[in-house]
């Protein structure tokens, strides 16, 4: 790969598990001795160089002319497109335009209408000149089978080494969610309703939200109306969430849609349990039931009752925190989705 070039497209580069997983991928593919560039259609929190660019200055019409200079200019052999679809037109305009170079399009959420039109022939079109698609779980692999004849490709979020932690129960005193505030994919109405009702803000358990976002007056609301100001918290995004994890009694998610709940294998990489609903097969890629965390159907019943159990059931909690210490499995690890790229690489390079 040293000679050879990738340029990597994404939305944004902000807050979020897409930007985490490309994150990380930046990182991998420059370690294997290739240039990797980066750019970002609008806004990203890292400082920008050569090898990351933000077109957030350039109007609409003035971005896909100039990815394909850059890519004439800097001869790039191959493209990792992390883009959603856009408006049918525009996709057209920027795959036309892109035509001559190889291109690797991801998927990152199991909600495919982010990704494709329910006409099979507007999606040949849209992709025409896709070569294969990455999926970032076998569940979301599944779905884009179906959608596409394309060849798909799964390649997993990688976490580094992580020597073993000694197990702490004490001050676990929160629950913790971490991600975007936006009540229509996260329902975070849901999750407030079902800490209210569990009563652990009477046994001192608070509800931590780590993150930002649209929905965030919905969470200050909800304290107010129920007079939980002192047990509900909004944090701001940090890039190191440990210390967060660390005193976390569980990680709760009870999304509408998942691609692959990163927050959940972060967890786990942590050391501690989740709490999460069952919204698609791609959560059992990541949590064993009853062994480093709790799955449970959507239903507020069950979910109230299962952060009931933590609390209440010490030996149940002792179990799952002690699951929680054992390494990540292999397909998680950095030296597996190395290996990984490398097979995929070879067929390009």
């Amino acid at each position: 790969m040293n000679n050879n070039k990738i340029l990597i497209l994404v939305t944004d580069l902000q807050l979020g598990g897409i930007q985490n997983y490309v994150r990380a991928q930046i990182k991998l593919l420059s370690e294997l001795q290739g240039a990797v560039y980066t750019i970002v259609i609008n806004e990203t929190q890292e400082e920008e160089s050569e090898y990351l660019i933000s077109l957030n200055h350039l109007k609409s019409y003035q971005k896909p002319l100039f990815i394909k200079n850059f890519i004439r200019k800097n001869k790039i052999n191959l493209l990792f497109d992390h883009r959603t679809k856009s408006i049918f037109i525009k996709g057209i305009i920027y795959d036309f335009l892109l035509r001559k170079t190889p291109k690797i399009q991801f998927v990152h959420s199991a909600n495919l209408q982010l990704y494709f039109y329910s006409s099979h022939f507007l999606n040949r079109l849209l992709y025409q000149y896709t070569q294969l698609f990455v999926a970032v779980s076998k569940h979301i692999q599944h779905l884009v089978q179906q959608q596409i004849n394309v060849p798909v490709e799964v390649v997993y979020y990688f976490f580094e080494p992580k020597s073993k932690a000694t197990v702490k129960v004490e001050n676990r005193n929160y629950l913790l969610f971490v991600g975007r505030f936006e009540d229509e994919v996260k329902d975070l109405r849901f999750l407030l309703q079902s800490y209210l009702n569990s009563g652990l803000h009477k046994k001192g358990i608070q509800f931590l939200f780590v993150g930002a976002g649209k929905d965030q007056d919905l969470i200050l609301n909800f304290a107010k109306e129920h007079q939980l100001v002192h047990a509900i918290e909004i944090h701001p995004p940090v890039t190191d969430l440990e210390a967060y994890y660390q005193h976390a009694k569980a990680v709760v998610l009870a999304s509408h849609f998942e691609g692959f709940p990163l927050v959940l294998l972060e967890a786990f990489y942590h050391h501690t349990p989740v709490i999460t609903t069952n919204f698609n097969p791609s959560v059992y890629e990541i949590v064993t039931p009853n062994k480093n965390g709790l799955v449970v159907d959507k239903k507020l019943d069950l979910f109230v009752e299962s952060l009931k159990k933590i609390e209440e059931d010490t030996h149940y909690y002792s179990q799952l925190l002690e699951n929680t210490q054992a390494p990540l499995p292999e397909a998680f690890s950095k030296a597996s989705v190395k290996k990984r790229w490398l097979q995929i690489l070879e067929k390009y390079f």
